[in-house]
């Protein structure tokens, strides 16, 4: 799963960081199927890649976390989201 955004208006980058970290500690690392996750930024284009083991992994995770607090609070600091893809892994190296 790959998300591009910008952050809304008035949040910085250590805000989305401390977000960043508790949504890691808290919901994705428990998540069934998760793998590993990079959080990149250019200029004001932040990208949020999580690799999992299956699509439907993905899925669930996406909709199981509007119920996470932790997941509402990152997503709460996201103001557009410029694109989001869901691939297969078929390899990793």
């Amino acid at each position: 799963m790959i998300i591009t955004f910008k952050l809304k208006d008035g949040v910085s980058a250590e805000d989305l960081l401390a977000a960043s970290d508790d949504i890691q500690e808290k919901y994705l690392s428990k998540c069934n199927g998760f793998i590993s996750r990079q959080l990149m930024i250019i200029d004001d284009m932040w990208t949020d890649w999580v690799i999992w083991e299956t699509l439907p992994d993905a899925v669930n995770s996406m909709h199981q976390s509007i119920e996470n607090e932790s997941a509402m609070k990152f997503t709460a600091l996201v103001g557009e989201v410029v694109d989001q893809q869901l691939y297969s892994l078929e390899r990793a190296y």
